[in-house]
């Protein structure tokens, strides 16, 4: 088995289904679920995430035009939201700045796609 950090590694900055496919040996995972190669939680990533920063990258500026997830902290709070086609949609702001990493952390690995932590 992979070691945890690892896991979250390439579940926050990496290619989950290539990961996947290696791991298993498989060309795709079709039959088979994430969760027999993930065996992490998301409390084991959030505590990573808390010693760790949460990841960086264009998401994390406000001005940024491109499309996806958007996070950035300001002044102790989180901002939230998604662009797409140049709209903004889903906007959130947390005041509790640990309820936002939280957040944005369990939108981070839902948006990889394994299904792991709905």
């Amino acid at each position: 088995m992979v070691d945890k950090e690892t896991q979250i590694k390439i579940l926050l900055y990496g290619n989950p289904l290539d990961f996947a496919c290696e791991t298993l040996g498989v060309k795709n995972m079709r039959y088979h679920n994430y969760s027999s190669v993930f065996t992490v939680s998301k409390e084991e990533v959030y505590e990573y995430i808390s010693i760790n920063g949460i990841p960086q990258s264009d998401s994390t500026s406000r001005y940024s035009m491109e499309e996806g997830f958007k996070f950035f902290e300001e002044e102790g709070k989180w901002y939230t939201f998604f662009r797409e086609r140049g709209y903004i949609y889903h906007e959130k702001n947390f005041d509790d700045y640990e309820l936002g990493k939280k957040y944005i952390v369990l939108t981070l690995l839902q948006l990889a796609g394994t299904g792991l932590y709905k």
